[in-house]
């Protein structure tokens, strides 16, 4: 018998989804950042995700309720954002001890709903249960054309890596106050020059490994060009940044920086391009070129002993 903190949050996701069904009308499954999923003779994909926020593992007990709200929306509309998605519904899960003040639960609501009518969303239920600390569970349904999602799988050698905004330090208050990407991803998703695309929970030594499994390729990062809030370790393996981390062909690259500039007013910065050594994640700095390790943040193997 294995323990979860012997094997590790990845460990664990892999087995489990080994044990995932498979349908005609399922596009894409687990392995990206939402599912996608075809209903028959429709021109439309919905694609589906969910994300758990709680106490003590993503947020700090004493925290502002709508700034926990917002972050527990956020987490889910940025997967969504990922796809290219237009969000429609979120469905929520709480779990609280018995002496949870009700007036923050409704604060919580309060910050989810600002956020989702942002965007569209809508939240249209979910259910209550007892538990030693406050959880809430999320479940988020968006919406696109047919065969347009943005995949992780879709990388190719020589393309340029972009990034959407800086990376690093989000522990400072980032974390519970930022905008999912949503509207720059429907844009990134509609200019039909993006070939991949991910959200950057993890941070994006951890991110981008993602898209470099499902596409089977490599990268190469430049440390010169990635912006940073902090240290490069910072942006490196943070994470809850929810930037949108991507790759576009390198002869299309100049138009959608530019096209997407002229819409938002911020810009899209090439951090480095992939490479055809597929899993292969390097980073190229002042002291040369050198192969980046894995040492992300892991649920279950990163637990302080008692």
């Amino acid at each position: 018998m294995s323990t979860l903190k012997e094997m590790g949050e990845h460990e664990v996701v892999r087995r489990l989804t080994a044990r995932l069904g498979a349908h005609a009308e399922l596009m894409t499954g687990a392995g990206d950042d939402c599912a996608v999923v075809r209903l028959a003779d429709s021109p439309i994909d919905q694609v589906y995700t969910t994300d758990p926020l709680v106490e003590g593992v993503h947020f700090k007990a004493g925290e502002k309720s709508e700034r926990v709200g917002n972050k527990a929306a956020g987490r889910v509309l940025s997967d969504l954002a990922a796809m290219g998605a237009h969000p429609r519904w979120l469905l929520v899960n709480v779990v609280a001890p018995a002496d949870q003040q009700f007036e923050d639960l409704e604060n919580i609501y309060k910050g989810m709903n600002a956020l989702c009518a942002r965007f569209g969303a809508v939240i249209i239920g979910g259910d209550v249960a007892r538990g030693p600390v406050l959880e809430l569970h999320l479940f988020g349904i968006g919406e696109l054309p047919a065969g347009t999602a943005l995949l992780r799988s879709g990388a190719r050698p020589g393309d340029e890596i972009f990034v959407s905004g800086p990376l690093g330090c989000s522990i400072e208050g980032r974390h519970l106050d930022f905008t999912p990407r949503v509207e720059e991803g429907i844009f990134l998703r509609e200019s039909g020059m993006v070939h991949a695309l991910i959200d950057v929970s993890d941070g994006v030594a951890t991110d981008l490994r993602h898209i470099l499994k499902q596409s089977a390729t490599g990268a190469l990062l430049d440390a010169d060009l990635i912006p940073c809030n902090g240290t490069l370790e910072n942006a490196l393996y943070d994470g809850e940044d929810f930037e949108l981390l991507g790759t576009v062909a390198p002869d299309a690259s100049e138009m959608l920086r530019l096209k997407y500039a002229e819409r938002f007013g911020s810009e899209l910065t090439v951090i480095g391009r992939m490479t055809g050594e597929a899993g292969v994640l390097k980073l190229r700095d002042g002291k040369g070129v050198r192969t980046l390790e894995a040492k992300a943040f892991e649920h279950f193997k990163n637990v302080p002993e008692p």
